[in-house]
């Protein structure tokens, strides 16, 4: 048996969960493969079978991962997908818990600067402050809150002119974000992210502002939804709570970086992954 762990390069972070989950397998005894996108031979490509574990580990590498990709080789889909679209942006996912109706902030999918539509969706989102946000960004950076109207156009003029994806968001007043990892049908580890000091993210610099932290079931059970929906089996889903303590689902991270919580939680996540899938290929 092989695990096949695929990458675009190494941007940060990327190491760190390439070698826990090669630690893994080598504890399992299961052949570890690395495979970055970047260099790989596309000449001479492995054909996967149910014996073989396929997992995309970091952004990117969509292209190899459906080349790679077939009926039978063992993954984290609940169903083997034709093709994977580009996994940074995880506007795509929100859209389909919003036609589920899981409870999440309100949601505008494309950014105008048409004033007469931007009034509209200002009084949509329930008023200022709003939060406009860049389609696949990470740790906060390309996320900002909007007080005033008149920082509003100012602002959407220029983002207009990068030719980048934004979503405008209803802002939901909060103190920090639970990061919540799902493994099949069960949440097997938790955190919670405090906000930066004058700031109202919960990322963006190298604080460790995070901490291992229970939550109640009904969190449990949004982010178990939430990555059931996407037609995925393993995720890290964020959840936020207004001031009268109602979650709300922020995003569903896939691939996710898992070392924070698994340094706070001493889950060994890793492990716990590679012996879902390969339980999951010999059923």
């Amino acid at each position: 048996m092989k695990f096949y762990c695929l990458h675009e390069g190494f941007y940060e972070g990327v190491q760190l969960r390439l070698d826990q989950l090669k630690a893994a397998c080598c504890n399992l005894n299961i052949e570890f493969v690395a495979m970055n996108s970047l260099t790989v031979d596309y000449s001479n490509l492995p054909i996967l079978t149910k014996d073989d574990l396929l997992y995309n580990a970091a952004r990117g590498s969509e292209v190899l991962e459906t080349i790679l990709l077939n009926k039978e080789v063992t993954t984290f889909y609940i169903h083997n997908p034709d093709f994977v679209v580009a996994n940074p942006d995880t506007t795509k996912y929100s859209i389909l818990h919003d036609k589920a109706n899981i409870p999440s902030p309100k949601t505008i999918y494309h950014l105008t600067n048409d004033r007469a539509l931007l009034k509209k969706y200002v009084d949509y989102l329930g008023g200022f402050p709003i939060i406009i946000k860049a389609a696949g960004s990470t740790r906060g950076i390309g996320t900002i809150k909007i007080d005033s109207w008149q920082n509003l156009i100012s602002t959407v003029d220029y983002l207009i002119t990068t030719g980048d994806k934004f979503i405008l968001r209803q802002f939901i007043e909060n103190k920090g974000a639970a990061r919540i990892i799902v493994l099949g049908n069960e949440v097997i580890a938790t955190e919670f992210r405090d906000n930066i000091e004058n700031d109202f993210r919960v990322s963006g610099n190298k604080i460790k502002n995070y901490y291992q932290r229970d939550f109640d079931e009904q969190t449990y059970q949004i982010a178990i939804n939430a990555t059931r929906i996407a037609n995925l089996e393993v995720s890290g889903v964020d959840i936020i709570y207004d001031m009268n303590k109602q979650p709300y689902l922020l995003e569903m991270n896939t691939p996710f970086d898992f070392i924070p919580t698994q340094e706070v939680t001493n889950i060994n996540i890793a492990e716990l992954m590679i012996k879902y899938l390969t339980k999951k290929s010999k059923k």
